[in-house]
């Protein structure tokens, strides 16, 4: 009751709810505006036991809920993709929701003790998680990731993926093995993926993606041979494409897209 106390006395606190992906914002008659929910809704929804997990980070001044798929549609609200939310480049407020669901996303699956099997609790100085048994220690974890804009001369590769089942094309991805560079990341993931090799690799940007827990880091390359073999169970197709002749692309928001249009 004291955090809850701490959390509802302060006016300036940032409230996030979120359901798997998409975040529940106040509905507003101007379309662009972007209104996230208040207190007296998160309030509400901490005393109607909506909440399947909740947490409160006083030194960020936000709190941040994962709702109970059975709880009612509530009035005046919508919920939007998170990433809309990236498409307005507010960077403050990407990085907290990033934030409020990476963390809500590894306490849900953060539950027990790795060495011992013992139930975790929320340690009382830092962001993680304490086994009382054990004294163990477990921290937020992050997926480091690439993803690689190829050029030829004026065209770009794209790739659409084999899983996805969707027409958009998109850069080539992939995680991080374990001993590698992220240059060998990318060397590796465009051979494996294509059947190509790439030359001249230089880090872009890069944008925390918390779905569930990625730091994707954008690079670009310039083709250097080979014939393409598709690794078919990761990419349906590949194509070169001209900057005024793309196919559909990721929407704003997401790093692909800032890769593909830069």
């Amino acid at each position: 009751m004291g955090m809850i106390k701490q959390l509802l006395s302060n006016d300036e606190t940032l409230y996030f709810i979120f359901n798997e992906n998409y975040i529940l914002t106040s509905v507003s008659n101007d379309s662009s505006n972007i209104k996230l929910v208040q207190k007296d809704l998160f309030q509400k929804c901490l005393e109607h036991h909506c909440a399947k997990d909740w947490f409160f980070l006083p030194e960020l001044n936000y709190a941040a809920m994962f709702l109970e798929e059975s709880t009612p549609p509530l009035k005046d609200t919508k919920w939007l993709p998170l990433r809309s939310l990236f498409a307005l480049n507010d960077n403050n407020l990407n990085f907290l929701t990033s934030h409020a669901l990476a963390l809500l996303n590894w306490r849900s699956q953060t539950r027990f003790c790795s060495q011992c099997g013992s139930p975790l609790s929320d340690h009382k100085a830092e962001t993680a998680r304490y086994c009382t048994i054990c004294n163990k220690n477990i921290y937020p974890s992050i997926s480091p990731c690439i993803i690689v804009k190829i050029t030829n001369g004026e065209k770009i590769l794209l790739a659409r993926h084999t899983q996805r089942n969707t027409d958009v094309y998109t850069c080539l991805a992939g995680y991080v093995e374990p001993g590698e560079t992220l240059e060998q990341c990318v060397e590796r993931e465009v051979f494996e993926e294509t059947g190509i090799h790439v030359k001249n690799i230089k880090y872009v940007e890069s944008q925390s993606w918390p779905f569930p827990d990625q730091l994707m880091l954008g690079f670009s390359a310039e083709y250097a041979g080979g014939e393409p073999k598709l690794q078919l169970e990761e990419i349906q197709e590949i194509f070169w494409f001209t900057k005024d002749n793309l196919p559909p692309i990721p929407k704003p928001g997401s790093l692909a897209y800032k890769l593909i249009t830069s």
